[in-house]
C-alpha cells in the first residue's frame, strides 16, 4: 500500500510475545504480508511474560534506534488487565507505535506530554492484530501518515514509570529491568545519568562482595572469555554479560535483582 505525496511505504515493526515455533508467528507473519504486500516487514518473536511491560519497554528502547524515520511499531503483546484491552497509537521522535493502553507506551517515552490517540474498536478484541492493528495501520497509511484528525485523541491513558536509581554518599543503587535471550542484564542506568553523576570519576559496580567490575567495556571481547563485564550498548542502557555466558546465570542476576555503583570521592 503506497502513501501520497511522495510518501515512502513505512517499515513495518511487528514486536510479539510468542516464539518462532507458535502457529501465531507463522500466522502474525502471513496477515502482514497479506495486507501489506509492498511494505518491508520486521518481526520480533520474545519470550516475555505476560504483562511484563518494563523488558517489552527496554527491549523497544535498545532496538528502535536502528530503525528508519517512519517505522510503524506494533506490539503484539499480552495484558494482565482482566478488563476490555484498549489500544493507542503515538508518534515519538519519527516513529509511531501501536500498543495496549497498559502502561507500556508511557515507558518508552521521556516527554510527559506527547500526544496519544484511541485505536479500540468498538466491539470486542479477540485478535489485535487483525482487529486493531492492521486497521489502524491501513487508516495511518491512507492518511499519509497524519495522527490528527484520523484517530480521536486519547486524554487519559495508563502511565507507568521506570524504577529510577537511588543515590546516596556517591553511591548508585540500580535494579536489574530486563534479561534478554543470552543472559545479558540491563539496569535502570542511562549513560546520560552515568555521566551526570560519575563526572568522569573512578567506579566500582559491585555485584557481589566477591565481584566487582571497575570499567566500561566497548564490546564482549574486551574481557577473556567467562568473565564479566559493564557496558553502553544498544540504547545506551547498562548491561553486565559474560563474554560467552550468561551474567544471569553465572552472577545470579535475576529480575529485580540490586546492585550498586560506587563512585570515588
Amino acid at each position: 500500500m503506497s502513501t501520497t505525496n511522495s510518501v515512502p511505504d513505512p517499515l513495518l515493526h511487528l514486536l510479539c510475545d510468542f516464539s518462532v515455533e507458535s502457529p501465531d508467528f507463522t500466522i502474525s507473519q502471513a496477515l502482514m504480508a497479506k495486507h501489506f504486500p509492498k511494505n518491508r516487514c520486521v518481526v520480533s518473536p520474545q519470550k516475555f511474560k505476560k504483562g511484563h511491560i518494563l523488558a517489552q519497554s527496554v527491549f523497544l528502547k535498545l532496538v528502535v534506534p536502528s530503525f528508519p524515520d517512519g517505522t510503524i511499531h506494533i506490539c503484539r503483546v499480552g495484558t494482565m488487565s482482566k478488563q476490555a484491552a484498549r489500544f493507542i497509537v503515538a508518534k515519538s521522535d519519527g516513529h509511531y507505535f501501536m500498543g495496549p493502553d497498559n502502561g507500556l507506551l508511557s515507558l518508552c517515552f521521556e516527554d510527559p506530554k506527547l500526544e496519544y490517540f484511541n485505536i479500540t474498536p468498538e466491539n470486542p478484541v479477540q485478535d489485535p492484530l487483525k482487529q486493531v492493528y492492521i486497521p489502524a495501520i491501513e487508516k495511518l497509511v491512507a492518511a499519509n501518515m497524519t495522527l490528527s484528525g484520523i484517530f480521536d485523541v486519547k486524554e487519559t491513558i495508563v502511565r507507568s514509570m521506570l524504577p529510577t536509581p537511588t543515590l546516596s554518599n556517591d553511591t548508585l543503587n540500580l535494579t536489574v529491568i530486563y534479561i534478554d535471550y543470552y543472559g545479558n542484564v540491563y539496569f535502570n542506568l542511562d549513560r546520560k545519568t552515568f555521566i551526570e553523576v560519575g563526572k568522569g570519576r573512578n567506579f566500582k559496580l559491585r555485584i557481589n562482595s566477591n565481584i566487582v567490575i571497575q570499567k566500561l567495556s566497548n564490546q564482549y571481547n574486551d574481557v577473556n572469555e567467562g568473565h564479566e563485564l559493564c557496558m553502553f550498548g544498544h540504547g545506551d542502557i547498562l548491561q553486565v554479560a559474560v563474554n560467552s555466558g550468561s551474567a544471569e546465570q553465572y552472577l545470579g542476576l535475576g529480575d529485580g535483582r540490586n546492585v550498586i555503583i560506587q563512585f570515588a570521592v
